[in-house]
């Protein structure tokens, strides 16, 4: 651990800090002049459980982690501006975690020392120190709420994985998207121009970068080929590192660049981004660059055009837009239809989740299929090979899933896979062997849109070659917007089909037929007009999988757009033969509520129409408009 004296030099940003913002210049310089600087270096250790707390210390850049002795996940992350010990050195109890640098960091010690005196001549000091003490208690308080996980970061470091070089065109796209933003780009030309003759470094370059991402809302550092020592700062320097790759992944040892890389950020805090000439519905060979780079997430940009060059800079600036799929039988061809309004107005989603028929319409999203391709396919899978029509001995199920499996399969590509789908895709299953959510990311396209679909009886149960048995995902979650939320930021659209209110049926229960009289009005088709109008045997089992989830209480978020089509009168959730109906009323319907919803100024359709309409809302104008709304 480096320790420096100099803090002047923080003096101009130091009123951007809540500790520093009721004091004057004089009593901000006196407290400055009260600590020492310490600079650390990614994975050091500033203060260990156990140990005294006789400092306190204010973040001045970089990025802190608190986790505790033999556990791996952190409890929080501190970072420019937050007090690190304060309630330790307050309270004067032992420390009770660890925290560690997890990027290059600098932190401002104060010693209780030299609180005392600095107490006795800036007495405004304590009521700021005390008032931050508040506000920690106050983000402890909020944090007792379950709190939406997702990886967003401030820094990226986009570098080369793999050993074929990328094109010129890459980088020039790239560019040309991330200046259309608030972003701030950063390169070793920039660098030298700025700081002649300075290594990357030194302390006044250093502060230069963090004063950089002090005031940006997102720093890409942009690193040379090989691990220079630029190419090395830019890695420290990052929350995430994005591994640029071209071709197919190379046999063998990882290139210097990718072990440097690989070494200091975890799988978590990794992209990878394929780069092609064309864009196509899926590719191949992503599982070969995923095992030798493991990824949180991975991309496919295609150099013809901007499309996805500005999906990729969504997802690094906290904006992605999210479509979640619930399930619900034939209601499902609703999705085609709310998709395609939404397509016809410019709207590129960027990230599918899905539960069931939703996971079925999703994966076709992710294909890049428009709304015939799946009109088409719904068809053939649930019409033309009669998948849910075709009754068998019920010793594993009550329907033949032969024809189910195979009419998938020849849909999706027997071959494809969910990490060659041209955009991020997650099917959601319920594990019976573990009685978890199961989220299926990886592996056969098709298989995992069956194990998303298996509805309990009626299907037999998905079993993974691990042994794991899966069945429908409504079980634990129909409208997987939780998982959404934790894979990424930014808006979505969130479509199912759960009742808004309580539903009555007009059934009188002594009218409900015997079996005999059953099979005499399914012979006659007069007498089968005379049957009462109760829901089938599958739609009362779909209602019962799904009867203990809220729809009314999801965890929507003022940037969640929630919508539910209404359905034509007298259509089954097995009525599969009637979705063309089902398409073109939620077509229709789409493009209205989008009408009325631009009207009343909802911001969640507000967010997702901006990022493909002229005067791109930029990342500032989100976390405003996301402010409104949760003030409204």
């Amino acid at each position: 651990m480096k320790e420096a004296s100099a803090t002047f030099a923080w003096g101009n940003g130091s009123e951007d800090f809540a500790l520093f913002r009721t004091l004057s210049s004089e009593q901000r310089l006196r407290a400055l002049s009260s600590m020492v600087r310490l600079d650390l270096v990614r994975g050091e250790m500033l203060v260990t459980q156990g140990g005294s707390s006789d400092s306190l210390f204010l973040v001045l850049h970089g990025a802190l982690a608190v986790c505790r002795d033999g556990e791996l996940e952190h409890l929080a992350e501190l970072r420019a501006g937050e007090l690190v010990g304060e309630i330790g050195f307050f309270a004067n109890v032992p420390r009770t975690a660890n925290v560690i640098a997890i990027r290059d960091t600098s932190v401002l010690a104060l010693t209780r020392a030299a609180y005392q005196e600095l107490a006795k001549d800036a007495p405004a000091i304590v009521e700021a120190l005390l008032a931050a003490l508040a506000r920690r208690f106050a983000k402890e308080t909020a944090r007792l709420v379950p709190l939406r996980a997702s990886p967003k970061a401030r820094t990226v470091a986009l570098i080369q994985g793999g050993r074929e070089p990328l094109p010129g065109a890459f980088d020039r796209r790239m560019r040309d998207r991330l200046a259309a933003t608030d972003a701030e780009i950063v390169d070793v030309a920039r660098v030298n121009s700025r700081f002649p003759g300075r290594a990357p470094d030194a302390a006044d370059v250093a502060d230069w970068l963090n004063r950089l991402e002090h005031a940006a809302p997102l720093v890409v550092y942009l690193g040379d080929h090989d691990t220079n020592s630029w190419t090395r700062k830019a890695i420290r320097q990052a929350d995430m590192v994005v591994f640029g790759c071209r071709g197919d992944a190379p046999v063998g040892a990882l290139t210097d660049v990718e072990a440097f890389a690989c070494e200091v950020h975890p799988g978590s805090a990794r992209r990878l981004v394929r780069v092609h000439d064309r864009r196509s519905s899926h590719v191949s060979g992503t599982a070969a660059w995923l095992a030798r780079l493991p990824s949180f997430m991975h991309h496919h940009v295609a150099l013809e055009d901007q499309v996805d060059f500005d999906s990729l800079v969504r997802f690094l600036s906290g904006r992605a837009i999210g479509y979640v799929a619930a399930g619900g039988g034939s209601f499902g061809s609703a999705h085609v239809g709310i998709y395609k309004a939404f397509r016809e107005l410019g709207v590129n989603f960027d990230i599918f989740i899905g539960t069931s028929v939703g996971a079925a319409m999703a994966a076709g999203f992710a294909k890049n299929l428009e709304s015939e391709d799946l009109e088409r396919g719904t068809h053939d899978i649930f019409v033309r090979s009669r998948s849910f029509r075709r009754p068998t001995w019920p010793r594993y199920a009550l329907l033949d899933h032969k024809a189910f499996d195979r009419a998938l399969a020849s849909q999706y590509g027997r071959d494809c896979q969910i990490e060659d789908c041209w955009r991020p895709f997650a099917a959601v299953a319920t594990n019976l062997s573990t009685h978890n959510l199961e989220l299926i990311r990886s592996g056969s396209l098709w298989r995992a849109v069956r194990a998303s679909s298996a509805i309990p009886g009626l299907l037999p149960p998905f079993y993974t070659p691990e042994g794991a048995m899966l069945v429908d995902g409504c079980l634990v979650d129909n409208v997987p917007l939780t998982p959404m939320h934790q894979l990424k930021s930014g808006p979505n659209l969130v479509v199912h089909f759960g009742e808004p209110a309580a539903e009555l049926f007009e059934v009188a229960y002594d009218a409900l037929p015997g079996r005999l009289e059953l099979v005499a009005a399914m012979l006659m088709p007069f007498r089968k007009k005379l049957l009462p109008a109760a829901p089938s045997a599958v739609n009362v089992l779909w209602r019962s999988l799904v009867a203990h989830q809220r729809y009314d209480t999801l965890p929507a978020g003022p940037l969640d757009l929630v919508m539910r089509p209404p359905c034509p009168l007298g259509i089954d959730v097995t009525d599969f033969d009637r979705h063309t109906e089902i398409f073109r009323a939620s077509y229709l319907w789409a493009r209205q509520a989008i009408v009325e919803l631009e009207a009343e100024g909802n911001s969640a359709i507000a967010a997702i129409l901006a990022a493909e309409r002229p005067g791109t809302m930029r990342g500032a104008d989100l976390v405003e408009l996301t402010s409104d709304a949760l003030l409204s």
